[in-house]
């Protein structure tokens, strides 16, 4: 987590110094974000990945420095086979998606670089599939829920490239459906 916060910091010093094209932002902008998570949350539970966290989101500037967003997701992991306690074994699929809201404040543009960074909250979905095993034996042991939703609040940072005035690329550290996005962001 350290080497995370310090990672972060260094990324906005460096920006701030790749100030040598001035690019005049527009005043009012929507910004529409189609991305892949590279690295999927539920990585963590050794879950192989079967379709890629992707993510729409979009963005309105609100002020000079803060904007209002809509997003949403979809991923789909599967386990490798566990052990159970009696012997047998399990693997099941969880389909995850997730919708939102999220405000953040904005830095001004900086050359061709806008950074961001702000709290989102969302409605999060996961319905599980069962390979093998029995799904009784899997919610008594691991805690798992057939389908199961909860809010999520979480923060993020992020930045976006600017090739043209119109089309850029972004990437982003959040949590929810991938701990780290890339892709591509069109204004309008």
């Amino acid at each position: 987590m350290k080497n995370l916060i310090l990672l972060s910091i260094l990324a906005l010093f460096f920006t701030q110094m790749a100030n040598a094209q001035h690019r005049r932002a527009q005043e009012n902008y929507l910004d529409i974000n189609a991305g892949m998570g590279i690295l999927p949350t539920f990585v963590k539970d050794a879950g192989k990945v079967v379709s890629p966290p992707l993510s729409l989101s979009a963005d309105f500037k609100l002020a000079r420095n803060f904007s209002l967003g809509a997003f949403a997701g979809f991923s789909v992991t599967e386990t490798g086979l566990r052990p159970m306690r009696d012997g047998g074994t399990a693997k099941w699929q969880n389909r995850f998606s997730l919708a939102g809201l999220r405000l953040a404040g904005r830095s001004g543009q900086m050359g061709p670089w806008n950074i961001y960074g702000g709290m989102s909250v969302a409605y999060s979905h996961s319905t599980i599939d069962m390979m093998e095993g029995q799904l009784e034996k899997v919610k008594d042991e691991q805690g798992v829920q057939e389908n199961s939703g909860k809010i999520l609040l979480a923060g993020f940072i992020g930045g976006r490239h600017s090739f043209t005035p119109r089309l850029g690329a972004f990437g982003e550290l959040s949590f929810g459906l991938s701990l780290a996005t890339v892709g591509l962001s069109v204004r309008l």
